[in-house]
């Protein structure tokens, strides 16, 4: 068996279309993502929670509403709740207006709260928060520093919380690893299985002494090695030539790497048994892992997909691979604490085996 593996690995380093599709497809798109400054100024979320109900507060909302770069949600919500969403990553801004802001001869701080992941846009951010209070009360705008006019108070109270720097071309990166791996593992073995059937390989194979077992062993096994490979040649691009962070345990990342693998590998054999040449083979391999490498969450979050999308996304196998990833190099998840997605995966990998025992034919 060890052997078969080895000629197996021989013989991908020999197939230039294996190789294109393993490492130079996924590796182009590192190098086009990294040459993107994709950390610049661009809209963001902001939740406005007016405890005061004055004409001045309602003013200051109804301006707010009018920039363009901000998608304002007006509500009446705990505060503390939106805070938390800050400190978390999943809010980009929350502000609050307090009780009495608006009335005479009382001067209450509106409160910004925000994080430290895009510090141009929170500068922009935080100045137009302050010239807009500032007209609202009819009073001169204090300083982004916070400082202002000791006889009015300050008109905005800044609250920068500390939270782990996580870029866009982090979390992309996880992504090309996820999509290099189900690009070749579906493509590949399907071509190559729907050769050797043309070829009359497989139906030979039944009457040698080699037991059949052992091939598709042997197979499998080194196509694993090269998923490995391949995840460690596109992380060690994305880390050591373009700056991407990976802060988890890089190790950790071995048994999702594998798990999904396998389901891509057994989506190959599937997809092999249903077609009659090499080219219908790649077609199709092609049709299933286009749309998975969208709706997955591999360039983009799949919570802005319309509709029922997001839902649909969430039972794709590609999906818990590529946020097990994540959690774990980005959110320094621990196996245990990624259980959901290993879960998903093997049921993946125990669902689509058995389709593809039984659907899998040698001629």
């Amino acid at each position: 068996m060890l052997a078969l593996t080895l000629a197996n690995l021989k013989m991908m380093a020999r197939n230039r279309h294996s190789t294109f599709w393993a490492l130079f497809f996924p590796l182009m798109l590192v190098v086009i993502f990294g040459l993107f400054d994709l950390n610049a100024v661009g809209s963001a979320d902001l939740v406005l929670v007016d405890q005061a109900g004055t004409p001045q507060s309602q003013s200051l909302a109804n301006e707010l509403a009018g920039i363009e770069f901000l998608r304002l949600e007006q509500t009446s919500g705990v505060p503390g709740v939106y805070r938390q969403m800050v400190a978390e990553g999943n809010l980009d801004y929350f502000l609050l207006i307090p009780q009495g802001f608006g009335e005479a001869d009382v001067t209450p701080s509106v409160i910004l709260v925000y994080n430290n992941q895009n510090p141009n846009r929170n500068q922009l951010v935080d100045g137009t928060v302050r010239n807009l209070v500032a007209e609202s009360r009819s009073a001169p705008a204090s300083p982004i520093s916070g400082e202002a006019d000791p006889s009015v108070g300050p008109l905005v109270v800044s609250d920068s919380l500390d939270i782990r720097q996580v870029s866009y071309f982090d979390r992309v990166l996880l992504g090309l690893v996820g999509m290099g791996i189900m690009t070749h593992s579906i493509i590949a073995i399907a071509v190559k299985i729907s050769n050797y059937r043309n070829l009359s390989i497989l139906k030979r194979m039944l009457v040698t002494p080699l037991a059949i077992w052992k091939f598709f062993a042997s197979e499998i096994v080194a196509h694993l090695v090269l998923a490995l490979l391949q995840a460690a040649i596109i992380l060690a691009v994305g880390v050591f030539i373009f700056g991407a962070t990976i802060h988890g345990n890089v190790f950790y990342l071995v048994p999702i790497i594998l798990l999904g693998s396998l389901i891509f590998l057994n989506l190959g054999f599937i997809m092999s048994a249903w077609t009659k040449t090499p080219s219908a083979a790649s077609g199709m391999g092609n049709a299933v892992a286009l749309p998975m490498m969208f709706f997955a969450g591999t360039f983009f979050p799949i919570a802005i997909l319309p509709s029922i999308l997001p839902y649909v996304a969430e039972a794709l196998p590609l999906t818990p691979m590529i946020t097990g990833m994540r959690e774990v190099a980005i959110g320094s998840a621990s196996l245990w604490e990624v259980w959901p997605q290993l879960a998903a995966l093997g049921g993946w990998v125990a669902a689509t085996s058995l389709l593809a025992i039984k659907v899998f034919r040698f001629n």
